[in-house]
């Protein structure tokens, strides 16, 4: 049977790709024997980059030291161990999972055999694994190029596409015809997206399918009650994709997959929130979408496999259409009107910007521009919420809703991440709040802040503060957090010694261990200096952001030193002995500020 185009469910996050591909370095120029895949999975596992301790199905079969192992992530696991724990999940068929693994590494073109059947790193490989390009970068310029049918993929011969281009403008062609049905352009539903769009076989089908989507639209937004249209639904796809290989299931996690990939290109925007939710494309890209349309008309390229190979590996190998002074000066400028239209808002002084007119300083300088614009739109947060009170509610129901969802067994770093960046920006003095969570031209997060760094940096006139989040609530919490928290302050401190420096610590409940850890942090010390760690939970930010409207009603302000004295409260554990004491006096703190 047929398969509905996917990019890899063996790879769900795709910000991931990057740690796959550092690990098949490992074994580059290797044979790809039976045991070399094997290998490859064992080296997946030894780097945590398998078998999530968040994943308790992950854990089946292994015994409590290995689950340990897999959850102490500062635990230095030697490969004979991670042998062990591979062993001991007794896989039906051992080599299928590193050939699993090694798949969506070698459709995006980071690896491919030789003519030896030996592992090769390709050049595309080498600067991502170096941080010579971003993941973004490599995103977007591997999704461009990818097509079907292509030399090293035997299936969907038949087909005639490449996915990512016909995605954009079947995306612009159902946008261009909805308005004459009377309904506004807004992208594609979840459920449209997965039907219609992973099913697109042939760039010749994009007007017939646009058809198809407004006609599915028009009949599912017609039924009134939702058990209606779940029924449209199911019998919809059994029919449509009959000749597709389990698509009740593969439409959801498929969908659900590529959207994680699509968007970090940044050529993808996400209206709604929750279940409703629709993707459109970026409108901040439009001038770089219309140029990639009419130059790329989404058919697929005949190719030797020598060529596919280094067209694929090869970084920027795909042309790219705007890539000439005259529209890189069109997009700059579009960035300045935008970046000139936010300091009006917020009656910032305007700066005046000369442009380059070399094209490599342009693209440096639009990449400038909108990192310029990201922190305007952090500003922006602050600004909106400040003077639109019911924005501050918006916040809070979104916190409570990802408390809920959590408890349903979902979880929501990402979303919490945002949440919580928005919740610091209310407090309306601070002097720059900056997530380092990855963001797209909406200012939407795409991952969760890299390894090594804080997730929010916080910074106010009398003192400084980092902010962890995290959704993890059991001992995993304590595992994966405690110490990397506090190296992240400990190194935040050094850094910004001027000041008093803070942890505001977030999670939808707080474990006893993580308590211990934190309370020893600022009781005896890390690394010779006492830390100043606030632990508390996303049900007390909630109460604390319902603190601020309140001072909103009455035309006061919760300024950082009312924040600066809650920190203190918290974190002062003279007289703290023990993890439950230390809770009531944080609870306490809060709910007498």
């Amino acid at each position: 049977m047929e398969q509905l185009w996917s990019m890899s469910t063996s790879i769900r996050e795709a910000e991931r790709i990057v740690d796959f591909a550092k690990t098949a370095y490992q074994i580059n120029g290797e044979l790809w024997t039976k045991d070399t895949q094997i290998k490859f999975q064992i080296l997946l596992i030894q780097n945590r980059f398998y078998l999530s301790p968040e994943n308790t199905q992950s854990l089946q079969g292994l015994s409590r030291e290995q689950i340990s192992i897999l959850e102490n992530v500062n635990y230095e696991m030697s490969f004979e161990e991670a042998k062990e724990i591979f062993e001991a999940k007794q896989y039906e068929d051992p080599p299928m999972r590193g050939r699993q693994s090694m798949n969506p590494l070698k459709k995006l073109g980071l690896m491919y055999l030789d003519s030896n059947n030996c592992i090769v790193c390709t050049d595309v490989c080498l600067k991502l694994i170096h941080s010579k390009i971003t993941i973004e970068e490599f995103m977007f310029d591997s999704l461009l190029k990818y097509q079907y049918p292509n030399p090293l993929d035997d299936s969907r011969l038949s087909w005639n596409t490449k996915p990512f281009i016909n995605t954009l403008r079947l995306i612009k062609r159902v946008n261009e015809k909805v308005p004459d049905y009377g309904m506004a352009p807004r992208g594609l539903s979840n459920i449209e997206f997965g039907i219609f769009v992973l099913s697109l076989k042939n760039y010749r089908d994009i007007d017939r399918v646009a058809d198809l989507i407004i006609d599915f639209r028009s009949h599912y937004q017609s039924l009134n009650s939702n058990e209606e249209k779940q029924s449209f639904v199911d019998s919809y796809i059994e029919e449509y994709l009959s000749d597709f290989n389990n698509p009740t299931v593969n439409v959801k996690e498929y969908t659900d997959n590529i959207i994680r990939y699509l968007r970090l290109t940044k050529y993808i925007y996400i209206r709604g929130k929750y279940s409703n939710t629709y993707i459109d494309l970026e409108p901040r890209r439009q001038t770089e979408i219309e140029a990639i349309l009419s130059k790329d008309n989404g058919s697929a390229k005949a190719f030797s496999k020598d060529e596919w190979v280094n067209y694929i590996g090869t970084y920027s190998s795909y042309e790219l259409p705007f890539e000439t002074i005259p529209v890189l000066t069109t997009i700059a400028n579009q960035v300045l009107l935008e970046n000139d239209a936010l300091r009006m808002k917020m009656s910032i002084p305007h700066e005046k910007v000369i442009l380059e007119t070399d094209k490599d300083s342009l693209k440096m300088q639009i990449e400038k521009l909108r990192n310029d614009r990201t922190l305007l739109q952090n500003l922006e947060i602050k600004f909106d919420y400040l003077n639109d009170i019911s924005k501050i509610d918006d916040a809070i129901n979104a916190l409570k809703d990802l408390v809920a969802r959590r408890n349903k067994g979902k979880k929501f770093s990402i979303e919490l991440e945002k949440w919580i960046n928005v919740a610091l920006n209310i407090i309306n003095d601070s002097q720059l709040i900056k997530p380092n969570s990855k963001v797209g031209d909406d200012n939407e997060p795409i991952f969760t802040a890299p390894a090594g760094v804080p997730d929010i940096e916080c910074f106010y006139k009398n003192f400084n503060s980092i902010c962890e989040v995290t959704m993890l609530v059991g001992r995993d919490q304590w595992f994966n957090e405690g110490q990397p928290v506090q190296r992240h302050l400990k190194r935040f401190s050094d850094m910004h010694s001027d000041k008093n420096n803070y942890c505001l610590f977030v999670a939808p409940s707080l474990h006893v261990d993580t308590l211990s850890t934190f309370l020893t942090a600022n009781k005896y010390g890390y690394e010779g200096e006492k830390l100043k760690i606030v632990p508390i939970t996303i049900g007390q930010m909630v109460l604390v952001l319902s603190q601020i409207k309140d001072c909103v009603i009455s035309n006061q302000k919760y300024t950082h030193d009312r924040l600066l004295n809650l920190f203190n409260r918290c974190a002062d554990v003279t007289n703290i002995n023990c993890s439950s004491d230390w809770l009531n006096q944080i609870s306490n703190s809060i709910n007498s500020i």
